[in-house]
């Protein structure tokens, strides 16, 4: 038995801005991208507050460990948008070994 990971992502990382000490910016974490995986929305009761706001959340599954909370990741085909809200190993030899994300859908201020 596999995982069905249908979609290949870049993974961002907020990085200090290296001409501004105030200032962060998602930068593209090479080791990490590209990575496969899958991801689907969560069930109808499944919402997230970040940020005061509520938003769907999103169950995402990757064989690959090293992602973060925080991180953003930008599919390369559709260029759909997630922030990596949550994380659980289940990298166990007994079990399908994955890597389990809570998503939600990237937010921006425009």
């Amino acid at each position: 038995m596999s995982l069905l990971l249908d979609r290949v992502v870049d993974v961002y990382r907020l990085r200090k801005d290296v001409t501004n000490a105030n200032k962060e910016s998602y930068t593209l974490y090479t080791p990490l991208s590209p990575t496969a995986m899958n991801w689907q929305p969560g069930t109808t009761e499944d919402s997230v507050v970040a940020g005061g706001v509520f938003g769907q959340a999103y169950v995402g599954f990757t064989t690959v460990s090293g992602i973060l909370e925080g991180d953003k990741l930008i599919t390369r085909v559709t260029n759909e948008v997630m922030i990596v809200r949550g994380k659980q190993n289940w990298m166990s030899p007994d079990n399908l070994p994955h890597i389990e994300l809570l998503l939600t859908e990237f937010e921006t201020s425009e």
